[in-house]
């Protein structure tokens, strides 16, 4: 019987009963298959319980590898209280008939489990389309640094809050936060004529805002689930829109930044230095134009059908295995 389903999986809680749920919901509908088919899901231990069930129905399972084991610790602390993560953690990577992994640092990490497996590729993301060359928010006024995504201890937002305080932070630059996550309460006291902030916004509502933007920044520290494995998207959606970056030194933002010079790097110990390139760019206004430039040129590189071919070409072979079990 031809393949005819591709059923996509994407995380969506945050808690461990909205995790089980959602866990649960899942399994019931991967037991409720009756062709083979193609499990396409962002990969997390759990996914394990559903690919099992799914390859018994004679199912193909593809895992879009975006994080490691250490990522899934700093973001839900609970989860290294449950019994036999470990086990998890490499069960859900063996079992996976393909695995694409978004950088070299990933790859290497995958390979702890699968080692030099054929069926392990890089696939880089790739940014949605309203990004490219969007239009700036023509109704805010006054200039803006902006942070945008989770709002997580790991992020660097204590960091980010320390520099705008700093004395090096050039005056009339406001600092918008976009966003949501642990320290929002901490983000929402400190709210201010000059510090504003945002939860999530579709990616319709941030392009503008991000493109508005004198400078984003990727403060991101050197934590096990950052250092070598990220591939920040706010680094990637800034370039789309032709916006310089400022990121914090680890080996994984430097890599991006040394090859693509649309940035800056500053060091993880001194919110005052962090302070003092946004006050760089923002007096320089030739540097400014250096690094937009290089932004731009790196822009059609980042949609997503860029590397389409090999998602496709995935998506292909798996659909002819499941043809022929």
């Amino acid at each position: 019987m031809a393949p005819r389903q591709v059923f996509t999986s994407r995380d969506g809680g945050h808690s461990l009963w909205q995790k089980l749920r959602r866990l649960t919901s899942l399994v019931r509908r991967a037991r409720a298959v009756q062709q083979p088919g193609i499990l396409i899901a962002r990969w997390h231990p759990f996914v394990w319980f559903i690919s099992g069930h799914w390859q018994r129905r004679g199912g193909k399972v593809l895992l879009l590898v975006q994080g490691n084991d250490a990522t899934v610790y700093e973001s839900y602390r609970w989860f290294r209280y449950i019994p036999f993560t470990r086990r998890m953690v490499s069960a859900s990577l063996r079992v996976a008939d393909r695995v694409l992994v978004l950088n070299e640092g990933l790859l290497s990490w995958v390979r702890e489990y699968r080692r030099e497996d054929q069926m392990l590729q890089v696939l880089p993301t790739g940014v949605s389309d309203v990004f490219i060359g969007a239009n700036a928010d023509s109704s805010i006024s006054r200039p803006y640094v902006l942070f945008f995504g989770n709002l997580a201890p790991w992020q660097g937002i204590d960091y980010l809050l320390q520099a705008k305080a700093s004395p090096a932070w050039p005056t009339g630059v406001d600092l918008r936060i976009v966003g949501d996550g642990e320290l929002r309460s901490t983000v929402e006291e400190l709210q201010s004529d000059s510090i504003q902030w945002n939860s999530r916004m579709s990616p319709e509502l941030l392009a503008p805002v991000v493109a508005g933007a004198l400078v984003t920044v990727c403060p991101k520290l050197d934590t096990p689930s950052m250092s070598t494995t990220t591939t920040p998207f706010k680094m990637l959606e800034s370039a789309a829109a032709g916006v310089p970056v400022i990121a914090t030194d680890i080996p994984a933002q430097r890599a991006i930044v040394e090859r693509d010079r649309y940035g800056i790097l500053v060091t993880l110990d001194d919110p005052a230095e962090l302070a003092r390139a946004i006050k760089h760019i923002h007096m320089n206004s030739e540097l400014r134009r250096k690094l937009s430039s290089a932004a731009s040129v790196l822009a059609p590189s980042l949609r997503w059908e860029y590397h389409a071919a090999i998602l496709n070409e995935t998506i292909a072979s798996l659909r002819v295995e499941a043809l022929g079990n």
